[in-house]
């Protein structure tokens, strides 16, 4: 009964996406492997929640599943000590709060359109953190539109000496794509790192059928902006509205809104078209017209150690201050079908 132990088994189910890959926030790998969970079986074996029981996955032939973890054998006793006695739902919008705060939204029950949102508060001076915070990533019917560059190999970088541990405001860390906020879909201002320790913190949180999560971002641009909140809402069950409530500093020079995707982007009246394996997405400025987004190659990536991503790029709505009266300005993006 130790608080957020429970709750742990809940936060690894949602960690994984309808694609098949992680919310690979902080330095989480990009994907799962095919076998169950064994710690979920472990979870199962003490609650009996048939939620936490990756059934199939444990059935899969022999030669499917590869070379089997250390713990394997434990997981067969915890299997076989499994007996259903309920089968609890995995709530489809959750949050977890803490010193790195995040948020999921997920299908409503019924719905099968592949849905996913997760976001995040947090600061990059938490263990393995990253200049992160407002960032959020997208899946819709199968496919990640807005992605996380995730993590990279640290002997890969130790090797040369790169400082990665260091998390000061000007270290070496912070110049790798991987943990800028040049590389994550959040806020960027005058073309400056994030504030390292201005933590950002969830205000609000709604769920239902219609949930909505808003971040104050504001520590992390002190000195930058007055204030800055970022609310996320599943408006329907297609699509996610991102609404930043911004307030600049008579030093304000630029904001710029950031998006960071691996599909194929295509500019258009009001926003632009990602497209990806046959489907395609729709960004929709809808707050800001006479300004049209652009779109910056990020493969290769601007050092020879950041992590390379094939088709990696950042959209972008830039806003200059002088556009914004009295210092006080709303940005809306709306992705949908």
């Amino acid at each position: 009964n130790y608080p957020g132990f429970k709750e742990s088994a809940v936060f690894k189910v949602l960690m994984n996406t309808p694609s098949g890959g992680y919310y690979n926030f902080a330095d989480c790998g990009d994907k799962r492997g095919v076998q169950g969970d064994i710690t979920l079986a472990w979870f199962a074996s003490k609650t009996g929640n048939a939620s936490f029981f990756e059934k199939e996955r444990f059935l899969m032939p022999p030669e499917e599943m590869g070379k089997l973890d250390r713990l394997a054998g434990a997981a067969l006793v915890w299997i076989a000590q499994y007996e259903e006695k309920s089968e609890e739902k995995i709530p489809a919008a959750w949050k977890g709060e803490g010193a790195n705060p995040i948020f999921i939204f997920t299908d409503s029950e019924g719905d099968n359109h592949g849905y996913y949102f997760g976001g995040k508060g947090g600061r990059g001076t938490v263990n393995h953190g990253n200049m992160d915070g407002g960032s959020f990533i997208f899946e819709l019917n199968g496919v990640r539109w807005v992605v996380d560059p995730g993590n990279q190999d640290y002997h890969t970088l130790e090797k040369t000496g790169f400082n990665l541990w260091s998390n000061c405001q000007d270290c070496e860390r912070w110049t790798l794509l991987t943990k800028n906020n040049f590389g994550h879909s959040t806020l960027t201002i005058d073309n400056k790192l994030h504030v390292v320790d201005g933590l950002a913190t969830i205000i609000d949180f709604k769920d239902g059928t219609q949930p909505e999560a808003t971040i104050d971002l504001t520590a992390a641009f002190q000195g930058q902006l007055d204030k800055a909140h970022r609310k996320f809402t599943k408006d329907s069950p297609t699509s996610l509205l991102i609404e930043d409530d911004i307030e600049t500093t008579d030093s304000t020079q630029l904001v710029t809104w950031q998006l960071i995707t691996t599909s194929d982007v295509e500019i258009v009246p009001n926003g632009a078209i990602l497209k990806q394996e046959g489907k395609s997405l729709r960004v929709e400025n809808l707050s800001h017209p006479d300004l049209t987004l652009s779109v910056v190659s990020l493969y290769p990536a601007p050092l020879q150690l950041d992590r390379q991503i094939k088709g990696l790029k950042r959209v972008e709505l830039r806003i200059p201050a002088w556009t914004i009266d009295n210092g006080k300005t709303n940005i809306k993006i709306r992705l949908s079908e």
